[in-house]
């Protein structure tokens, strides 16, 4: 269609009118429209590109980090397993001591805890919170890994028995899942399995748990159902990773099927890179042999317990997954679980507040921003859940997923 206007440079002075064609400027229109929006296209395209492309490349490096951390993990272990050997360790003076102790001063299983002087506040701390709970200490026997643990836990706490087992691989601090994090677990396993070759039943313990009440009072070692019973993790019983050990504490009776597991779990941990809690729950779930079973979490519960609605507070709680464990003793004190002073005296009346806080429900955690760590483990239990959830695939996975932990938590 054609129409008739006046161009604008004349409209005053009567000059001619223009002829205009109203089609051409529709197309034009149009045209405009259409380029704008290829630009915004192309834009978006090569956002989309570039953040596929940078995913790509971050995962790659976190893979490539990953496996030269494995490497070097395994590596480690194989450097200075020799140093927490099980002939070592049963051919040991220090050995032979325990097992005088044993046998002459306890009527009850031990307790054992692992340290070494980078974790004496966080021992101090548990000390102190156990330290009004009748008959706890008499049973704890710690594990000090060089000198400066040795003798200062002697000079705070002179009460408290000791295996020294000084392991110069063990010497410096350490993190999660690194090569001297897995010689400790590894030190622990063939210690359990000395243990059960002299027909010992024993508790292993952590001193990253805060005890409400005493576990030692559920008598359950008295309790003939089960071979080795295990905390666990998961919400509740009902969760996906119910039945999954958590390993921070656990009762072994002693038999000739308890050996031969921690054996296998011994022999693992000096080739593989597992954590020691996912061998116990590959065991666990597929050899059938001994009879495994797991604490209520209305007795034992981790961290997870702080973000339900913290209804029936459990005896005991587990305050770990913090992967730097320099920093563990700090995240702790910021959701009220911190009982020691400057000069290293006990604060009785924060271990009672904490206990309180407890039973009411109301551990804070909103005030503490959770850590780095702390983070990723929540999105990699996240994860994990959806995992085992899906049909078919979810139960077939849960014996072997834990073995796995290690590699697929590339973050760590």
């Amino acid at each position: 269609m054609i129409t008739r206007r006046k161009a604008a440079e004349n409209s005053t002075i009567g000059g001619p009118i223009e002829e205009v064609d109203e089609s051409e400027l529709k197309r034009t229109r149009v045209y405009s429209k259409r380029k704008s929006s290829s630009v915004c296209f192309s834009t978006t395209r090569k956002i989309a590109y570039g953040a596929f492309y940078l995913f790509w490349f971050v995962f790659g490096l976190l893979v490539i980090r990953k496996t030269q951390n494995a490497i070097a993990a395994v590596r480690y272990v194989k450097r200075h397993g020799e140093s927490v050997s099980v002939n070592l360790i049963e051919n040991s003076p220090e050995f032979k001591d325990l097992l005088y102790t044993l046998d002459h001063d306890f009527t009850k299983p031990p307790a054992f805890l692992l340290l070494n002087q980078y974790a004496l506040n966080m021992t101090y701390n548990f000390l102190c919170n156990t330290a009004q709970l009748d008959g706890v200490h008499e049973r704890l026997v710690f594990v000090t890994l060089d000198s400066v643990a040795r003798d200062e836990l002697r000079a705070k706490w002179p009460q408290i028995r000791q295996l020294h087992w000084p392991t110069p691989s063990l010497y410096k601090p350490f993190s999660f899942a690194e090569g001297p994090y897995q010689t400790i677990y590894l030190l622990r396993a063939n210690l359990a399995v000395a243990l059960l070759r002299k027909g010992k039943s024993f508790w292993m313990m952590q001193q990253d748990t805060f005890w409400r009440k005493s576990l030692f009072d559920q008598h359950f070692e008295d309790d003939m159902s089960f071979d080795a019973l295990f905390d666990q993790i998961g919400e509740d019983e009902n969760a996906q990773r119910a039945e999954w050990v958590n390993g921070a504490n656990f009762f072994i009776r002693a038999s000739n099927k308890t050996l031969e597991f921690f054996e296998g779990v011994a022999e693992k941990l000096g080739h593989w890179y597992t954590p020691d809690m996912g061998i116990m729950i590959h065991q666990c779930h597929t050899w059938g042999t001994v009879r495994c079973a797991y604490m209520p979490h209305k007795l034992a519960h981790s961290w997870e317990w702080m973000y339900t609605g913290q209804q029936d507070p459990p005896l005991i709680m587990q305050l770990d997954c913090e992967t730097d464990g320099g920093s563990k003793l700090m995240q702790l004190g910021r959701f009220g679980f911190h009982f020691t002073e400057k000069d290293g005296t006990c604060n009785a009346t924060k271990v009672h507040m904490a206990a309180e806080r407890m039973e009411q429900g109301n551990i804070e955690v909103t005030r503490a921003l959770p850590s780095w760590g702390r983070l990723q483990f929540k999105a990699y239990w996240w994860i994990v859940d959806y995992m085992l959830w899906t049909p078919i695939i979810g139960p077939m996975l849960k014996p072997y997923l834990p073995m796995v932990g290690y590699i697929l938590m590339i973050t760590l």
